[in-house]
């Protein structure tokens, strides 16, 4: 059976979660490897967050005027490619530059990933850029155990490395072949040179608002949920589950997010989705009980992982979707780096339950500001008819 459109865009979020997931999880053996302390360490890591910064912008300007499917194909090979690099240096310095190039790759692929899908979703006719964040979400999954998996049996991170980028650059490779076509349109208007309406500057400053928040407390929580747990008296097995817990429901919630969508609309959705992070997340630190502070977490995975897709759904519904996802996504890389030095500098002069009041602020203000998620008036949804014909070489999934 051949990939149709839809398949080939959740298989390279797949990859992508899949490839980043392996990082993650096997950063330590790259610590090893150079034989530095924290601070190296976190040098190393801003070669990541500074490649995706300088490359978002790019990549969206690049989507816009030479289709979203070329920019992810080139990226998709660049991100395989640029996996292996950073076990294969010798230095701190050569470490960086090879993990700023990785960043480069990650942070086109994001933008222009994410542009295809709502370009899968046009066509269709309705809802899927959740479900395709889903595969994001899974991936990630899949790549951190096993990565994890591969350190327990002591195969080195070198291998590990060279093995997932082979798989991402062959299937990356194999979808890409499956994506629409999306060449440049003029600025304004949708392939059939209609009109398209937009949210406007404000509108899109409010998203990039909403993707600062979301991501910010995505942020807080991958660093801060276990020591928040082991602060009020959980074990280390416990607390370890902080994480886990939230990105099962953040994974799984996605699957759900197309049709809650569909039947709620989003910003309903995201109203809801988001007063339940922000009053779980207050409940949890109030009562200052790990049971309650894992249930929390697992609240807070399944309110925040609807309101991602909605913001790029709601950025790229107008003219020049590519730089417009680039600004958003730009923001909200900026959240996620913000989230966790904010907590740090909170809990340092107080505690780390009273820090993590930023993150039930974070989730309140996407409650508070859903309605910058309003499609703009007059906008329509092609139906499914606009798909390609099963004659050209991308196939409706």
């Amino acid at each position: 059976m051949r990939l149709g459109p839809r398949t080939a865009i959740a298989a390279i979020f797949g990859l992508n979660g899949a490839a980043l997931g392996t990082w993650g999880a096997r950063i330590p053996a790259v610590q090893d490897h150079l034989d530095v302390g924290p601070g190296g360490l976190a040098v190393a890591l801003a070669g990541l967050a500074a490649g995706a910064m300088v490359a978002m912008p790019a990549a969206g300007r690049l989507a816009s005027r030479r289709g979203s499917a070329v920019v992810v194909r080139l990226a998709v090979v660049a991100l395989g490619l640029g996996l292996m690099l950073p076990a294969l240096m010798p230095t701190i310095a050569l470490v960086t530059i090879s993990t700023f190039l990785l960043g480069v790759a990650n942070g086109s692929l994001d933008v222009s990933m994410n542009a295809q899908a709502v370009e899968v979703e046009r066509r269709m006719g309705r809802p899927i850029l959740s479900s395709v964040h889903s595969a994001f979400s899974f991936g990630g999954l899949l790549g951190a155990g096993a990565g994890a998996t591969a350190a327990a049996l002591g195969i080195g991170a070198l291998v590990n490395f060279l093995a997932v980028g082979v798989v991402v650059v062959v299937a990356g490779g194999v979808a890409t072949r499956r994506l629409i076509p999306d060449g440049p349109t003029p600025a304004g208007h949708d392939d059939a040179g209609t009109p398209i309406p937009t949210a406007g500057a404000r509108g899109r400053w409010f998203l990039r608002v909403l993707a600062f928040a979301a991501f910010f407390a995505e942020g807080a929580t991958l660093d801060w949920s276990a020591v928040h747990l082991r602060s009020i008296g959980a074990g280390a097995a416990i607390a370890a589950l902080a994480y886990a817990s939230f990105s099962v429901t953040m994974a799984s919630g996605r699957l759900a997010g197309d049709r809650l969508s569909e039947a709620w609309g989003p910003v309903r959705l995201a109203r809801r989705g988001g007063t339940l992070a922000a009053v779980t997340m207050a409940i949890a630190l109030a009562a200052g009980i790990p049971g309650v502070a894992l249930a929390a977490y697992l609240a807070l995975g399944a309110g925040l992982s609807v309101i991602v897709p909605l913001i790029f759904r709601a950025a790229a519904a107008g003219a020049d979707a590519g730089p417009a996802l680039a600004g958003v996504a730009t923001s909200g890389y900026l959240g996620l780096l913000a989230g966790p030095p904010a907590i740090g500098a909170v809990a340092t002069v107080t505690s780390v339950p009273a820090a993590l009041v930023l993150v039930v602020a974070a989730t309140a203000g996407v409650a508070l500001g859903a309605g910058a998620l309003r499609p703009p008036r007059s906008a329509t949804v092609s139906t499914p008819s606009d798909l390609p014909h099963p004659t050209t070489t991308a196939r409706a999934a």
